[in-house]
């Protein structure tokens, strides 16, 4: 590592120097439907980046638009290629490394003062990397200063891997486990992780002010509290782009529109549009179906300033697909024919989501697809997509519209206690719930250190919480849940009900509601006293209307 050791005071002499070089500027946004390559650069690829020609290097700068790039190996290379992302790990201290002698209190402990770690490549009761403390102003300072003097080497921006808004601390056997805050002596809540963390990255936008800086993250962190959690907010607000890991190849999404669905993942995206930040589909398929799912789906949320990604791709194996361009979307992604489709100005892209039944669509007139084929009917099966060139406006089937309106749900927050239930108590309404990720989901960017590369995967697996039922019986209420699609007059509503048990959300019941022709809908509902809630709608689309979904409501409803 190379260390900087004059304090703040260097922060900001070298964020004036960055102020002058190549990190300035991030690149003004490109119509929507235009394709930005991103790439891992890991010893894989070194032969292609450690003498390349004239010509080889062309080559790199017009196909790869951003690479996650490692120091010091690159730094000699920026000359050539400056649009680098320099790579670190948000909290690894690597076990081999001095630093780790240097300074034991950097790394977190459980209750009994063992060493804990990034739950990653554990073999024989330890990891590779131990988790650093966050919390503690030393190591970050350490950290911040150490990465800034990389990126004044002539980097674009930096790459931060594990920015986890989840607390992923763990034992050498990868047993989660809550470490012992330094501020506190006690347990580290995973409150308190998110605060640190999001305090954190702070810090480091504001000693890189101009750098582009991507944050490897876990989309559904804290219970798939999205934006609606102000340090996930807070987190996001610091970084110019945000790396979805494995895209829409993500092997536990799901179809619907429950919280692990491909429809969740792209409303979280859409999400961080709102925020004006971007999103990488960082798609870890290589090939050519999984590989136009991803940029498939990249399209539907794609505003111009996004980027994707693919497996396996290098001069020597480069898919056609990334070449194309639609040119302007004419609109936002939209339901249709059962399919998720957006439309452009040169062609349009279809979906069918994980789950979905193969479906084949014959169209009105030939467009031309990613192999360059004139084609009038298109066959996909569950989670692949389609990226077609041509005239959209012959395109529309069915009577579907070749663009739907958009629209915003919006949850109105519960009365409370509006009477006693008539039945009186019920069951306690608590039902088992995954918890954790999609299969195979989390936060595991390529990982690579220049005495011991690797490329690693993280798989997180589900694992169905049991909860007993409350010894208390509590007093039952109706209360009315209601709220509005704006701009939609028909289609239905699912309001996800969850209550707060042991530290976490459990999945309590699901109600389905229609939307009248104001866009409203309502219903009364038992839930118990004495018991916090939280709330959300999900509005699936209707043909001319998008879907879209509320924020969380929460809602702890009095006793009697």
């Amino acid at each position: 590592m190379h260390t900087v050791r004059n304090g703040a005071g260097a922060i900001a002499l070298i964020a004036v120097l960055l102020c002058g070089s190549g990190l300035t500027t991030t690149a003004a946004a490109d119509s929507a439907g235009t394709v930005h390559f991103v790439r891992s650069a890991d010893s894989a690829f070194d032969r292609f980046t450690s003498s390349p020609s004239p010509s080889e290097q062309a080559w790199l700068q017009a196909h790869m638009w951003r690479m996650t790039v490692w120091s010091p190996y690159f730094d000699s290379r920026t000359s050539w290629y400056p649009n680098g992302w320099v790579y670190d790990d948000a909290y690894a201290i690597y076990t081999g490394e001095p630093l780790a002698s240097q300074h034991p209190e950097w790394i977190l402990r459980d209750a009994q003062g063992n060493k804990l770690y990034i739950p990653w490549g554990c073999s024989g009761g330890s990891c590779p990397q131990y988790a650093a403390d966050i919390s503690n102003p030393a190591f970050r300072r350490y950290w911040i200063e150490d990465l800034v003097a990389r990126a004044a080497r002539g980097y674009r921006g930096v790459f931060i891997d594990d920015v986890n808004m989840n607390r992923q601390v763990a034992n050498g056997q990868e047993e989660l486990v809550a470490p012992i805050d330094s501020n506190t002596n006690q347990p580290m809540s995973d409150a308190a992780w998110r605060q640190y963390m999001a305090q954190f990255m702070r810090e480091l936008r504001a000693a890189l002010p101009n750098a582009e800086i991507v944050h490897n993250v876990i989309w559904f962190a804290d219970e798939h509290a999205g934006t609606a959690s102000p340090d996930i907010r807070s987190e996001l607000a610091s970084a110019n782009f945000i790396n979805l890991e494995r895209g829409a190849n993500d092997s536990g999404l799901t179809g619907g529109d429950g919280s692990w669905s491909l429809n969740s993942l792209l409303g979280y995206a859409e999400e961080v549009h709102a925020l004006g930040k971007n999103v990488i589909m960082d798609g870890g398929a290589s090939d050519e179906q999984g590989l136009a799912y991803n940029l498939a789906a990249y399209l539907l949320i794609s505003n111009g300033g996004d980027a994707v990604s693919g497996g396996g791709q290098t001069p020597d194996n480069w898919w056609a697909g990334w070449s194309v361009n639609l040119g302007e979307a004419n609109g936002p992604r939209y339901a249709w024919s059962n399919l998720l489709r957006r439309d452009f100005s040169g062609g349009m892209v279809l979906v069918n989501p994980p789950g979905a039944p193969t479906r084949t669509i014959s169209l009105p007139a030939p467009m031309i697809d990613l192999a360059g084929a004139s084609v009038q009917t298109v066959t996909l099966p569950a989670a692949s997509g389609a990226v077609l060139r041509g005239n959209v406006a012959i395109a529309p089937l069915a009577g579907e519209l070749p663009a739907a309106v958009a629209t915003e749900t919006v949850l109105e927050t519960p009365a409370v206690r509006s009477r006693p239930a008539s039945g009186g108590p019920g069951p306690n309404g608590g039902t088992n719930r995954t918890d954790g990720s999609p299969r195979n989901a989390g936060p595991a960017a390529g990982r690579a250190h220049r005495r011991s590369v690797r490329r690693r995967t993280r798989t997180r697996v589900h694992v169905a919480g049991r909860h007993r039922r409350g010894r208390a019986r509590r007093s039952m209420v109706l209360t009315r849940v209601s709220g509005a699609v704006l701009h939609a007059t028909r289609g239905t509503v699912a309001i996800e009900i969850d209550r707060r048990a042991r530290s976490r959300w459990v999945a309590a019941r699901t109600v389905r509601l229609s939307v009248n022709a104001r866009g409203r809908f309502m219903r009364m509902v038992r839930l118990r006293t004495a018991v916090r809630y939280r709330l959300r709608a999900t509005y699936s689309g209707a043909t001319g209307y998008q879907p879209s979904r509320s924020a969380f409501r929460f809602v702890r409803l009095g006793g009697r």
